[in-house]
Formats: C-alpha cells, structure tokens, sequence
C-alpha cells in the first residue's frame, strides 16, 4: 500500500472512530435501555424511542406495554400528539420537538407532556388538551400529585403551589457552609452545582412533611480552582470550595422535617451524620415506610459501621435500631458505591431486612426492628447478592438479582431469584448467558424530579410480583428489554439493539491473575477487518476499582467507548474484571485494602503477558494502557511499575495521590493512617522509574480530582529528568475522555504515532452536538 493510501485508510479509520465515541453512541444506540414504570399490577408505561437518521436525533413515543395480552400500543401518535399541542399552544409544534420531552401518565388516561418551559396534561380518550402550564425553571422535587414544588433559593428552601404559583419558604435561617436542603461542597462537582443548585430531600407518602438535611460544613479545608482561560478572556477566575482529604473534619448534617401546612419544623439533633461528599439522600440512604416514618443509613468515614436510624417525624424522636461494625476492612450497603442499600423495612411488621458479609459473601437477614435483634437468615450459599429489586410484604417474598451462582461462568453476571422472607422458597426465575438487570422498586417510589410522575411507580417489578421489566444484555451479541410473566417463564420484547456486521466484534476471555490461580473474566474488541496473520498492537483500557466493576456486560455500554474506537482504528483493546472488584466474596473485593491499585495492576500485566502467549496476532512489544480518574493513576503507575509489559500511556485526570484526593474514596479504601503511612503509594514515588511514553491529560476546572494532582506528577518527573507529554485543557471537567474531542482526538494520536508507528492526520476534529452531550449525561447516569 503507498503512502498516501495508508494515509487515506488511516483517515477513514478515523471518521469511522468517532460514531464509537460516547456522546454519538449515546445518540444512537436506540432500545439498548428502555426507562418506564408500572401503571397497575399489568400495564407498563415506557417510551419506545426511535432513531431520526436524517436529524440524527432520538424520538421517543410514550407507549403501554399490557402484560396480560402481550401487545404493546402507542398511547398517542406523535403526529397527533402535536397537532393537539399546537392547537392549544397556539403555535406549530414539530413531532421532532418530542426529542426533547418528558413524558409521564399522571393517572389513568392522562398524558402529562414537559416539553421546553410548558407542560401539558392530555386527555387521551377525549383527545384534547386538559390544562397547560408554565414549568418551574430550576430543579424542584415535587409532592406526590403534583400539587408542591420544592426549590432552593439562597441557603434556604422555598415552596410553590404548582396551581397559584403562590411562593414561601420553608425554612428561613439558611447560612452560607450551613444551609437547608443542598448538597455539601463536598460533592466533587461544587462549582457545577452553585450555578442550578438542586434540592436534597424527599417528600412524605401523603406530601404533608418534607424531610431534608441541614449540613454545617464551616470547619472542612478549601481547594481553590483556577479557570485560566474564562469565556470573557478576562482575568483568571478564582473558585473556592470545601473539599475533605483523608483525616479532615467532614461536613456534619442534622435531619430537619417540615411540615408545610403549618411549618412546624423537626430536628433531629441526636443523630447527626457526617458527609462524605454526597447526601445521604443519593443513593436511596433515606426513605419513607410511611406517611410519618422515616429511615436512614448512616456510615461513619471509614465506613467500619453502619447504622441504621429511625425518625418518627410525629414525635421528633430517632433512634439507631441497627448496627454492625468491622474489625477488619470495611463495610458495603451494597457490593456497588454508587448503588441503592440492600436494605429493606416492612412497616407492617416492624422488620428490616439488612445486607451483610459476616460470613465471607453478602447476604439477608431479617430483624426485628423494634428491639433490633436477629429473626432468621435469608440468603446463603459462596455467591452474592447484588440488588433487592422488590419486596412483597403481604406474600412476604423478596425479589433479588444474584451474581456468581454459576461458578463456572463469569461473576458479573447476575440471575433474577426469588425467596421467602424465612430463607425457604429460594427459586431462580430468569438467568441469561450475559448479564441481565431489573431495576429495583425503591421503598420511596421512582424519584421526585417530575410533578406527574407517580411517586410510588414501580420500575422493576409489578405490584403483584407477577410479571418484571428485565433488560437482557450482552457485549457481543446486542441487548434486549422484555415484559416476562415470572410464573409461566413467558414473555415479549420492548425493544432491542443489536450488532452491524461491521462492527467492532467483542471476544470474551479468561486469564490467570498475578496469583496463578484465580480465574478473569474480560472482553477483547478486535477491528472489523480484524486479521489473525497480522500482528496487532494491544492497549489496556483500565479501570481499577474498587468500588466498581469495569468489563463492559451491555452492548454500545458509554463506559466502553474510548475501547471501542481504539479497536475501529486498527487496535486490540481489552477490558478486564480484576481481583478486588465487587463481584465475588468479601476477601476477593478486599484483597486490595489499603493498597488501592494492587493487586489489580499486577493482575492486568499478568494478563497481557498470558494473552501474547496465547495469541500470534498480538505484539508484546506494543501494549499500551489507558484510563481516567482512578484509571489515570493506574496507567500512569502501571509505565512506571510494570514497564517491562506497559511501553505508551495515556493517564487522564488521574488521582496520582490518595493523600490529596477525596475523603469519600481514600477513607473507605485505603482506610485510616496519617498522609506519611501512605507516601509511597503515590504515583510520585515511582516517577523515577519511567520509561515509556507517557501523555498525562487534565482539565483545569476538575472539580472532582483536582488538576494539582497531575501537576504533581509533572513536578516529580521534572525532578527525576524523565520525558512525558502533558495536555492541560481549560474549561473542562473530570469526563474529558469521554466528553471532549479534542480530548479524544489527541488519545487517539498519541497510540497512533507510538504503538501504530503511523501519522495521524492532521489536525483531525471531533465534534459533539448539545443535544448528543445532553443524551449521554442521562444514559451515563443510569448506566
């Protein structure tokens, strides 16, 4: 091939890449992810969306899906639909305009449609616009029928009728660093959130009490942000934040419950919680299992107890029910960070049931929760439970997703079970040869950020336990989202997305790791035109954990993305499930504890060298690696530590020490110990030991891992005289990899011209859409 040719097929590569970034995958991997909820015990609303090739938009059509028949209708055409709202809006409005809406069934046969700053209710039977209303323009948490809206305004919190639009607060001495109802700075995105702060609390089952939290975070350090480069060009904008590092003070909060109609005002003083970035509120930590009963979970700052509280808003009396502490390592809600507690009350018997690994594997049990002792166990058996997706308190049958009950298949994969509340009836109800997912029917509904959105819509399962949404997902051969009977194993499919024969083809594997003897799971993503007589270059797409597993179980998964379109340019990339990730006993999550990259970078250079061994079209002498956040820290460490097998490097925003990084992750993960016990674990320790190509990449507005952090790195490679390459980009946050092309453009380069020994074109652009940003951050969250 002559050089211009090649230089031509590398271009093409490149064009071909960027539909496998993830803000274009976001925007057209249509039925990978179906979102609805539960209407009545048969009837499943949700939007089946559409691609527009031609606006290269997503259009989603509100539609009911009837369990008892297996037909799924649209609730209205779209088409109709507009023409409805622009008779009463009194202008044209396009179906493309549906791209953008919120859709929800407020009740039976009404239609509540958000579309822009207006919403309307549509009476679908009379075929006519009920009402139509302006939408609040800030975030709201919003009562059960819609009736309130909750808001933030200065350190306060405020409430609008929806009907009158009639304001007044609710709380009225509201302070700067001790404020009502907001996130704590400590959130890792503080300057982002100061612009359109969002409240944090939740509203009772009948809407008469909201309960929130009061946080005093006066005593927490600062960080400072630079933004160097502002729109305007001006001056360099200074940004403060509170920001916690290992052994700071944390912010503390105290629970605070309103009562709206006559404003009296609970605090809960005795139960104070510290705050370890995020409100107690993420992650489903607070509920309701009543009108006037209220529960949290509370874990101290190594996360070496967990208690569980009880507020009764009548009396203004809580109380810590429940508690359970480690002596050794620490303790998990839920084997994932960033996912809802597998706990559970049953307000009608006075019972919780609480997720616990005291014997190796997390499992149920079930207490009493008025005097807090021990009834029976549920679960049991060297196999883990990841998500309590519905529990049935009349039948007293619980709903479950399990992982690693097959031994011989891969851990991440879970099955749907079923069992009764005494730990008899254990049955598997839906297994899959991948990973599947039915969302969990939280005890507090499906969320409070839309005024018609059913508070307490069941997303999972249905109210009888009869019949369950569940998504089927597989990396190489396309997912699917079906309605399926539970009882007679019958179901039919809502949408799906399957593979193109030119995509890049998925291989699973399995590996050794490092001790020889434990089994790995990944996936290996080969180039289209993939040739086994050629010899390929190999990158590592890392992410370490531990509080998340990292090979891909989804098809078009956002996360797999940079892996993706490496392999579209001609590459081998890998994705690898290591030691000390979520997904099997509690000694295999927390082999790693107080090492943080070890042994799963010892496990991912074990594997590399297991698979050029294995296979004649991978080079050993090209392997590169790549990763962001913790992923950064592991690339960059990984060229200094293993640079026998790690040759070219890309670490973005990588958090290079655990000293100087948020007290939410090095707490819990590293565990106690003063900054000097841990000087050796950062990545400047090491920076003497670099040989290889290294481009270290960073925002300068990170608000999660601060751009300090890179810089030095930067200082101590400088001072061992060691050459790197460092991209500092303006304006841009922790996500750049996935988000920024130019970002991605220059990852892309920097493999090409290192691993590929080939030219780059020049000056290649990427460009990403508004909308396609504002579609990836909502199916990155969920994902």
């Amino acid at each position: 091939m002559s050089s211009r040719s090649a230089k031509d097929a590398l271009s093409q590569r490149y064009s071909r890449a960027v539909r496998l970034t993830a803000p274009k995958l976001a925007a057209e991997a249509v039925g990978a992810t179906v979102e609805g909820y539960w209407l009545n015990s048969s009837q499943f609303f949700f939007i089946a969306e559409r691609f527009d090739s031609v606006r290269c938009r997503v259009i989603g059509t509100p539609s009911i899906a009837d369990a008892e028949s297996g037909r799924v209708h649209p609730v209205i055409g779209l088409d109709d639909l507009a023409a409805l709202l622009s008779q009463s809006a009194g202008e044209v409005i396009v179906p493309e305009s549906f791209a953008s809406a919120e859709f929800d069934m407020s009740e039976p046969g009404i239609l509540a449609v958000r579309l822009g700053k207006r919403g309307y209710l549509v009476d679908i039977q009379r075929g006519r616009v009920n009402a139509t209303f302006a939408m609040l323009e800030v975030p709201a948490l919003y009562s059960p029928g819609g009736s309130y809206a909750c808001f933030v305004r200065g350190h306060d919190l405020w409430i609008t009728h929806t009907d009158t639009s009639q304001e007044r607060p609710l709380t009225t001495d509201g302070a700067p660093l001790h404020c009502y109802g907001q996130q704590s700075e400590t959130n890792l995105s503080a300057v982002t959130y100061r612009k359109r702060p969002s409240p944090v609390g939740l509203w009772s089952p009948d809407g008469d009490w909201f309960l929130t939290h009061r946080i005093d975070e006066r005593s927490v350090p600062e960080l400072a942000l630079i933004q160097h480069a502002p729109p305007d060009h001006g001056r360099p904008v200074l940004h403060r934040y509170k920001y916690a590092l290992p052994g700071d003070p944390l912010p503390i909060a105290t629970f605070v419950a309103i009562h709206v109609a006559s404003g009296r005002t609970v605090a809960f003083t005795e139960t104070p919680l510290q705050i370890t970035s995020f409100s107690p509120f993420d992650f489903r930590r607070v509920w309701f299992d009543g009108p006037r009963k209220a529960w949290s979970m509370r874990l101290d700052r190594y996360c070496k107890q967990a208690d569980l509280i009880e507020l009764d808003l009548e009396t203004g009396i809580s109380r810590v029910v429940l508690t359970e502490t480690a002596a050794s390592g620490y303790l998990d809600l839920n084997p994932f960070l960033d996912a809802s507690p597998n706990v559970r009350t049953l307000s009608r018997t006075r019972e919780v049931v609480w997720f616990s690994e005291r014997d190796g594997w997390g499992h149920l049990y079930l207490y009493d929760a008025v005097s807090g002792t021990l009834k029976n166990r549920i679960t049991q058996g060297t196999w883990l439970v990841r998500n309590i997706v519905h529990l049935d308190e009349q039948r007293r049958r619980l709903f479950f997703l399990a992982g690693g009950l097959d031994p011989e298949s891969d851990p991440a994969h879970r099955s749907l079970c079923s069992i009764n509340l005494d730990g008899s009836g254990f049955q598997v109800l839906v297994t899959h040869e991948g990973d599947l997912c039915v969302p969990p029917n939280e005890l507090s509904g499906s969320g409070q950020t839309r005024p018609f959105r059913p508070s307490n819509a069941r997303v999972g399962i249905s109210p009888t336990g009869r019949f369950g949404a569940v998504r089927y997902m597989s990396v190489d051969r396309g997912n699917h989202t079906d309605i399926g009977d539970l009882e007679s194993r019958q179901g039919f499919s809502l949408a799906a997305a399957r593979p193109g024969a030119s995509d890049v083809r998925p291989r699973h594997f399995t590996a050794l790791a490092a001790d020889g003897s434990t089994r790995l799971h990944g996936v290996m993503f080969v180039p289209p035109e993939f040739d086994a007589s050629h010899r390929y270059p190999l990158i590592d797409y890392i992410y370490p954990g531990p509080q998340i597993a990292w090979q891909p179980q989804s098809f078009l998964e956002l996360k797999a993305a940079p892996a993706l379109a490496l392999a579209e340019l001609g590459f081998i990339t890998i994705v690898l499930n290591t030691r000390g990730m979520p997904l099997g006993s509690r000694a295999d999550h927390q082999v790693g504890y107080g090492t943080l990259l070890e042994p799963q970078l010892a496990d991912h250079a074990a594997v590399v060298r297991q698979l050029c061994q294995r296979h004649g079209f991978l080079d050993a002498q090209r392997v590169g690696m790549v990763g962001q956040s913790g992923g950064g820290s592991a690339t960059a460490r990984a060229l200094c530590d293993y640079g026998d097998v790690f040759t070219v490097g890309v670490a973005v925003c990588g958090n290079h020490d655990s000293s100087t990084y948020a007290a939410i992750w090095s707490d819990k993960y590293r565990g106690p110990g003063g900054r000097e016990s841990w000087a050796d674990q950062a990545n400047r320790a090491a920076a003497h030991k670099l040989n290889g190509k290294l481009l270290l990449i960073s925002g300068d507005m990170d608000e999660n891992v601060h751009v300090s952090h890179t810089l030095s790195l930067v200082d101590a490679l400088v001072r061992s005289n060691r050459d790197f390459d460092l991209l500092i980009v303006p304006n841009e946050g922790h996500l750049l990899l996935l988000t920024n092309g130019y970002v991605q453009r220059r990852m892309w380069d920097y493999f090409v011209r290192n691993l590929m020994g080939e030219t780059p074109p020049s000056n290649f652009e990427i460009h990403f859409e508004p909308h396609e940003l504002e579609r990836f951050a909502r199916r990155f969250a969920n994902e």
